[in-house]
């Protein structure tokens, strides 16, 4: 049996799809499957997973008979996993060769770690890095969107204790891209389901961090691909409510539901009380420190500053995954 299982969700990312297979495909550690669940996409995705699964016995093509939704798609393909490793992969980014092998063999070294994720860097439409700009304090892109700078110095993940790495993911973490590192199968199955709902991808790392320590690799190995037509470029909150479940949510409830789902995971963690009361302050001085809307809502209960350690200058970062 293999170690490793990519799987990759897609509805219509025919523009980079290519591009993200062959970087898949290109690892120097052979030892994994490519599961690509196809979201009944309507453009040329479903040809070009067959051609590839022809090419390749590692890969096995899925395609939904209606769109699922991002979240249920993002889901299965991590159902499927049978491997001691799970890996998602979003069909506009890409790998460098040593990814896989650099993250395998953090895990298979220290079984404290329950994700390994290598530095990143972004990149724009033909894949060249974009550059910093220190008049905005980010990296801007084509489009003139600027980006928190990366690495994240997010060095908390790697704690041996559960209620820093916590507060990691709730008060440093802005681009989630650990949620494409390569994670250990038992933590994934014990993690999800991602929810439906913008920002469920912060939450499910935040209910890993409770389960083990991260790694953070220092190699920039993963490609974090910046254009129009991603997710994170879409400014509606109607449109980034129907991306992830097919639902027309307000800005309001989604805030809301997500709100609610970081206090679940703290309540329910396996901590003692008092850790897991300091987890719950965590999620009342994220809503009081990031989001208007909490912030008049929570600032004056909490007691804490209204501030952001970053500022984006057009739109707020609320998930950095490829369509699913």
């Amino acid at each position: 049996m293999k170690k490793i299982t990519v799987g990759l969700p897609v509805y219509n990312g025919a523009n980079y799809l290519a591009a993200a297979i062959e970087s898949i495909l290109g690892q120097t550690c052979p030892d994994f499957d490519l599961v690509i669940s196809d979201n009944a996409s309507t453009d040329g995705t479903a040809a070009i997973c067959r051609a590839y699964a022809r090419r390749d016995k590692r890969i096995r093509y899925i395609r939904q008979p209606r769109n699922i939704g991002a979240a249920a798609n993002y889901n299965f393909v991590a159902g499927l996993c049978e491997t001691p490793y799970f890996k998602w992969a979003a069909h506009d980014d890409l790998l460098a060769p040593g990814f896989l092998q650099a993250c395998l063999d953090a895990l298979e070294s220290d079984p404290s770690l329950v994700l390994a994720m290598p530095a990143t860097t972004l990149v724009d439409e033909a894949g060249m890095p974009l550059p910093y700009s220190p008049e905005r304090g980010g990296i801007v892109d084509r489009m003139g969107v600027c980006w928190p700078a990366l690495p994240e110095q997010n060095s908390d993940l790697t704690s041996g204790d559960p209620v820093r790495r916590f507060r990691a993911v709730m008060l440093n973490m802005f681009m989630c891209v650990e949620i494409f590192g390569l994670m250990r199968r038992p933590a994934l199955l014990r993690a999800l389901p991602q929810g439906s709902f913008s920002g469920a991808d912060k939450v499910f790392l935040a209910r890993m961090s409770l389960l083990g320590r991260f790694w953070l690799g220092p190699e920039t190995l993963f490609l974090r691909r910046c254009h129009a037509q991603q997710f994170s470029a879409q400014v509606s909150g109607a449109y980034r409510a129907a991306w992830f479940s097919g639902r027309r949510d307000s800005i309001f409830v989604q805030q809301l539901r997500l709100l609610l789902a970081y206090c679940r995971v703290a309540a329910a963690a396996e901590l003692p009380l008092m850790q897991r009361c300091a987890c719950l302050y965590a999620v009342a001085h994220r809503a009081a420190t990031r989001g208007h809307q909490w912030q008049r809502l929570t600032g004056a209960v909490v007691g804490l500053p209204r501030q952001r350690k970053y500022k984006p200058a057009l739109h707020p970062i609320v998930s950095q995954r490829g369509e699913g």
